[in-house]
């Protein structure tokens, strides 16, 4: 999801999808000027935009060669990827039943032919509206309000589907669990405004390092996870090692100076387990791990039964 600053700052982008010609080109005058347009024309042309980038907003014709425009948003709904992505029809049939099947097929709205400027377009921004407020209401329910990284409950929910995909197609999958290490020692020293800045700090570090792919969510307290995903246990410990050196450089800021902090790490592979329930399993191998590397000495990541310390 885009930040709400460069959100604003961009012209909603909307894919219009018309086997005529003429009738694209006529919407697209129509808005030019307060929207980004692109354009398809037959069903690859469709799925290509949508795989490219996909649009804030669809408008579509019910009519088309190859497919109905209510089936072709049926196909949109049963995809996790679009289904959240408004489509407005625009078309000739002004039925009764023909509006009914459009909203039963899943459109947001149903506009008839000869198009009205100001009509369609306040309809448009109403749709747009409700997508970003629905936007905004899921990301409140699925990231921690402190340090803006996912929560708990997230983080099983992505683990389910991702791990689901992972045994299909043989690929790998690992499991991070960080604790940061005397974390109670900065609230005592410093005070709880210092300890979370320290927690946002350190959320803020770990997503410059890992790759936009992976997972991080907020376990509880000062105790993160990490889904890496097509990764194995070597990768996985450069690029916690690399969240390291970056800490190492850059302390967190607070008021009266700055705080150095270190954090210790756990991590358990899917290719590792025979179990039955991995996702329980992993992270019950990667909090395994975390305990020994906490009581070891700390500032370390232990996989498998080897410690490394990070420098």
């Amino acid at each position: 999801m885009l930040a709400a600053e460069e959100t604003a700052s961009r012209l909603p982008l909307v894919l219009i999808v018309d086997d005529s010609e003429t009738a694209i080109l006529y919407l697209r005058q129509l808005l030019q000027g307060e929207f980004k347009v692109v354009t398809a024309s037959n069903l690859i042309e469709f799925w290509a935009q949508l795989a490219g980038e996909p649009p804030d907003l669809v408008l579509m014709d019910v009519v088309q060669k190859e497919i109905s425009g209510f089936e072709l948003v049926r196909q949109i709904k049963r995809t996790d990827e679009y289904r959240n992505i408004p489509v407005i029809f625009v078309t000739r049939l002004d039925s009764a039943a023909d509006i009914e099947a459009g909203f039963e097929a899943g459109c947001h709205d149903y506009v008839t032919k000869p198009v009205m400027q100001r009509e369609l377009k306040a309809r448009m921004r109403a749709a747009l509206r409700l997508k970003n407020l629905e936007q905004e209401l899921r990301m409140r329910s699925i990231t921690d309000y402190l340090t803006g990284a996912y929560n708990r409950r997230y983080f099983y929910e992505v683990m389910a589907g991702n791990l689901g995909y992972a045994q299909r197609m043989k690929r790998n999958l690992c499991i991070a669990m960080l604790d940061i290490d005397f974390f109670k020692k900065v609230n005592d020293q410093h005070g709880h405004e210092a300890g979370d800045a320290v927690l946002q700090h350190f959320t803020k570090t770990i997503r410059s390092q890992i790759r936009k792919y992976d997972v991080l969510a907020r376990f509880g307290g000062e105790e993160f996870v990490i889904q890496f995903f097509d990764c194995d246990l070597q990768k996985s410990t450069e690029l916690l090692e690399r969240v390291q050196q970056r800490l190492l450089e850059t302390p967190c800021e607070i008021p009266d100076g700055h705080v150095s902090y270190t954090f210790s790490a756990g991590v358990a592979c899917l290719h590792e387990l025979q179990s039955a329930e991995p996702i329980d399993a992993l992270i019950e191998a990667a909090d395994r791990r975390l305990y020994d590397a906490k009581t070891s000495g700390r500032n370390r990541i232990i996989i498998f039964d080897k410690t490394k310390v990070l420098q």
